[in-house]
């Protein structure tokens, strides 16, 4: 009702306003001549193709702000737009044609910052991960705003936002979290949970086990039903399978307790969460349209997960171990698997070489280098007929990178059996580990910067498998062939992979998940959105 209110007012101010001040086709031609053209070409074009007529009618002017103020359900708020200041200089339009001009133009940029910002991002991703490269955007903004243009104005709003957004059920599924993280805020959100001398789970007592319940309740971990009207002052089974299933999507270990990080997660506000939805729906726009219908792998940085999509389903998930944060951080970019490697040499970077290999080996040259399977090379790639003597001299001469460190092919090689390529110039890559103990950690932050994949015959197998002539038994037949080190294998197409960073999304069953900014990222999200 108060919307519809608000409505019926506007349109009466923007009506009175407008009708004796709208600009002519003359001088809105005058004006993009002289100034907006040498700025944007684009608009320029935009408008002359529609004979320099002013666009924005006292009706359209209504949709237009009835569009930004929906925005708000997407999270990006008016005041990102001054909606405030626009509406004041709409309602209160000059006599001065230039300025009339002015406005209807800058009204248009204005509308094609509000499409682009809810279809591709209000934030720029190059700003905040300097290798991601830019999508090739097929539909523009300006073609959304020709589509609503198109339409009868009461229906301006209505079709941009059922066009611009992005067409993924993730999307849907945070902006739907968001609203209801939204109304528990409005509520009061919720009251901290107290600690305990020990962690608390089932068959423990805790002071606050009504106040425990309502707070899993409130994000659907703990279903209602009889259990929360018991009069019983322990924790019972049921209220611990749903710390279990708020650790989960905490990404924390599972074991129904109220450890320290289960307690401070909970106690984490209402308005936290809101902040961090808001922020990750916009991570969201930055991919392709119709993301998740495409076939195609995804890292989740934040959450240390390798998930597989193809035609809109979660082929795999597997647990994965990425870069050590402040120290060896994985880029967030991405790019295209293109081949693999079965039992692959790994060619020691210089960098690693020369503050981690070589320092360790100087003791002990031979001793220490036939141990760990290092052998130095003239140049990667080198022939097994190339290999050089291993003496102080030569580790030397690796640390100053006039030569160079490999690890021999092998289960204990720091690859393991089987790498996956995706050309870049940051070398990372996926790969196999013989290190398996760290995949069982809550965080798995441990790498210098690649990914380490879990399940490495799980993820050859589904890639392999449409060359054709590979099945699971095929591809760990090739791990183990130790008469074939090196062996390149590449794919009859490749496969997208994209390294993100989302530190809340959308789990398989539909609940929301929330991780650790391991990296710090999401700091200056905050900034760009004005909620520091």
């Amino acid at each position: 009702m108060r919307l519809t209110i608000w409505i019926q007012v506007l349109v009466s101010a923007y009506f009175l306003s407008s009708a004796q001040t709208e600009a002519s086709a003359q001088g809105m031609e005058q004006f993009i001549k002289s100034k907006a053209s040498a700025a944007d070409s684009s608009l320029s074009r935009w408008y002359g193709a529609r004979n320099y007529q002013p666009i924005w009618t006292g009706e359209r002017l209504v949709g237009l702000a009835q569009f930004l103020q929906e925005l708000d359900r997407h999270g990006l708020s008016p005041n990102l737009f001054n909606f405030s200041d626009w509406d004041a200089r709409w309602r209160q339009p000059s006599t001065d044609p230039a300025d009339r001009a002015a406005t209807d133009v800058g009204t248009t940029q204005l509308a094609l910052y509000a499409i682009q910002a809810l279809a591709y991002g209000f934030t720029d991703p190059k700003d905040m991960h300097p290798k991601w490269k830019p999508f090739n955007r097929t539909v523009s903004a300006y073609a959304f705003l020709d589509e609503a243009l198109k339409r009868p104005p009461a229906q301006f709003a209505a079709v941009l936002l059922d066009k611009v957004p992005p067409e993924d059920s993730r999307y849907d599924e945070m902006i739907r979290s968001l609203a209801r993280y939204r109304e528990i805020d409005r509520l009061g959100g919720w009251r901290n949970l107290p600690a305990t001398a020990a962690p608390s789970g089932p068959g423990d007592p805790y002071p606050e086990l009504k106040l425990l319940r309502a707070r899993l309740q409130a994000e659907g971990d703990l279903p209602g039903g009889s259990s929360l009207k018991t009069k019983k002052s322990t924790i019972d089974s049921r209220t611990g399978e749903a710390i279990k299933s708020f650790q989960f999507r905490h990404g924390i270990d599972p074991d129904g307790y109220l450890g320290r990080d289960t307690l401070a997660e909970l106690n984490v506000p209402s308005s936290e969460r809101i902040k961090s939805l808001i922020i990750n729906i916009d991570r969201l726009r930055w991919m392709p349209r119709a993301y998740e219908r495409t076939e195609h792998l995804e890292v989740n940085i934040a959450e240390s997960a390798l998930r597989m999509f193809d035609k809109g389903k979660q082929v795999t998930v597997m647990p994965v171990i990425v870069g050590v944060k402040g120290k060896h951080e994985t880029p967030v970019f991405h790019g295209d698997i293109k081949y693999l490697f079965f039992r692959p040499y790994w060619n020691v970077p210089p960098s690693i070489a020369k503050s981690e290999i070589v320092p360790a080996a100087l003791s002990n040259p031979v001793a220490y280098m036939a141990e760990n399977n290092y052998e130095i090379i003239p140049h990667y790639g080198a022939s097994s007929r190339q290999v050089l003597s291993v003496n102080s001299t030569n580790l030397n001469k690796a640390a100053a990178g006039s030569l160079y460190i490999r690890q021999k092919a092998g289960p204990s090689n720091s690859l393991g059996l089987v790498k996956f390529i995706f050309p870049n110039d940051s070398s990372v890559y996926l790969h196999d580990t013989p290190d398996r103990s760290l995949f069982e950690r809550t965080n798995r932050d441990f790498s210098h910067g690649c990914v380490r994949v879990s399940r490495p015959d799980e993820l050859a197998d589904l890639l392999l498998r449409r060359n054709g002539g590979w099945n699971i038994n095929s591809v760990r037949a090739a791990m183990q062939d130790v008469n074939a080190p090196n062996r390149k294998e590449e794919f009859s197409r490749s496969m997208p992979v994209y390294l993100i960073y989302w530190t809340s999304t959308i789990m398989v069953d539909g609940r929301v998940r929330f991780d650790q900014d391991i990296y710090g990222h999401d700091v200056e999200m905050y900034q760009k959105f004005g909620l520091q």
